[in-house]
């Protein structure tokens, strides 16, 4: 089994475990199990979207910006300074390309799918 593999296989099954262990030092019902399920898939769809924001560069844009305003607010003895700084005065506001881990993907789904099955489990106990 190779590394992306592995990885994608340790993120899957990483709500569940967590899941799991939190329920374990609580209280012991089906409810409480169904709330930490929701409460983790939650945290985990939250911190790998805006992972995959990042890494797609979705604020590059907006990261530019910013910088070529404040490259041009300088006095001009600093903007000599930095004339050439690809970062204090970028040249173009994307790069040509990006690379997404391939982990996080199907790891986002899998959480997305965590977070409709504890609805429905939710649901059922009602």
């Amino acid at each position: 089994m190779n590394r992306i593999n592995l990885n994608t296989i340790i993120y899957i099954f990483l709500t569940p475990i967590i899941t799991f262990f939190v329920w374990l030092a609580g209280a012991h019902s089906w409810i409480n199990f169904i709330n930490i399920f929701f409460t983790v898939s939650i945290i985990m769809i939250i911190m790998l979207f805006m992972l995959l924001l990042v890494q797609e560069g979705i604020f590059d844009v907006t990261s530019y910006g910013f910088r070529k305003f404040r490259y041009q607010l300088m006095r001009k003895k600093n903007r000599e300074m930095y004339e050439e700084d690809e970062f204090y005065n970028p040249k173009t506001p994307k790069r040509d390309s990006y690379f997404v881990q391939p982990w996080i993907k199907p790891s986002l789904l899998i959480n997305v799918i965590y977070l409709i099955i504890s609805f429905i489990f939710a649901f059922i106990a009602a």
